[in-house]
């Protein structure tokens, strides 16, 4: 069904006349007549009831009235935004512990190199950004690797990091100096809920040693927990790389790897948009830049893995 046949029926409606609907539409009165007959045939009901006075809608004509406005909204949004997306439009979700290594370089290189893709960068902990893949309004995403995608997305493998204590300056820790899960056993912890995957590994970590989780805050928020760490209130557990090489907590907090533990994070990217030239070279960056990052040793204890080299 094409849409211009739902645009003649509803001036139709409006005009309560195919004359005057006609006129106003540049046709033909037997032209206009033939569209609105030809709708009615794909839709199997009359449309309108003549009257002395020009046309009236059908139980069918109203039904049809009251649901087709919506939907011819939402098929221009729709056009409107493949447009937008056809002409370089990149969307990609990174989490806040990546800021100071990785984001900020990203966002510059591809406004420097690329300055025609329209970018659009979302930070979130993992489940929010797994709720906006979900919603398919991510292109890519840097997410905790898991063994299940989204639907309609895909898992690339990028770096393995060690996950660090923090704490106060005063607490001597040392990121030469890994400390044993041990160390963690009944410390006052500040952590994001259980559905944030750190969360979860560090609590499953300790049960399975058969030391105590001990959470003194719940917090969504990472630059709080770093904050309260550093006023001595509790301590709390991030991935290296949101301590490794950073400017703003360098004097002001320790921190050290915990020993034995691994996190591996993975590129995610959207299948139903591998074709585009803005999405591939946004996979390329990525790429290039965490290989640069890891090469530079300003990301301690992180090794790029399971990938081939990025196209040139």
């Amino acid at each position: 069904m094409e849409s211009k046949l739902i645009e003649y029926f509803l001036r139709v409606v409006e005009l309560k006349s195919i004359n005057r609907a006609a006129a106003d539409l540049h046709l033909s009165q037997p032209a206009l007549s033939r569209h609105i007959a030809s709708l009615e045939h794909q839709i199997g009901a009359k449309l309108f009831t003549r009257t002395q006075g020009g046309v009236v809608p059908t139980e069918a004509g109203w039904l049809l009235q009251s649901r087709a406005r919506p939907v011819l909204r939402q098929l221009a949004m729709l056009v409107e935004q493949v447009g937008e997306r056809a002409a370089g439009q990149l969307s990609i979700g990174v989490p806040p512990s990546w800021q100071h290594l990785f984001t900020t370089r990203y966002v510059s290189r591809l406004i420097e190199q690329y300055p025609g893709i329209s970018l659009r960068v979302h930070e979130g902990v993992s489940h929010e950004l797994r709720e906006l893949m979900q919603a398919g309004l991510l292109d890519l995403a840097i997410v905790p690797h898991d063994r299940a995608p989204p639907a309609d997305y895909r898992y690339i493998r990028l770096v393995r990091e060690p996950l660090v204590l923090v704490s106060s300056k005063t607490s001597g820790l040392e990121p030469t100096a890994p400390v044993p899960l041990a160390r963690l056993d009944k410390l006052g912890l500040a952590l994001p809920g259980r559905h944030n995957a750190i969360r979860a590994y560090i609590e499953d970590a300790l049960m399975r040693e058969n030391f105590v989780f001990s959470l003194a805050l719940e917090i969504d928020a990472m630059d709080l927990s770093m904050e309260l760490a550093r006023e001595g209130r509790v301590h709390t557990v991030t991935p290296c790389c949101a301590v490794s090489a950073s400017r703003r907590w360098r004097d002001q907090i320790s921190w050290s790897p915990i020993r034995d533990t691994s996190f591996t994070w993975a590129l995610c990217e959207n299948t139903a948009r591998s074709y585009s030239p803005a999405v591939r070279e946004g996979v390329n960056q990525v790429f290039r830049l965490v290989d640069s990052i890891v090469a530079s040793g300003r990301w301690l204890g992180a090794e790029a893995i399971g990938r081939e080299a990025p196209s040139a």
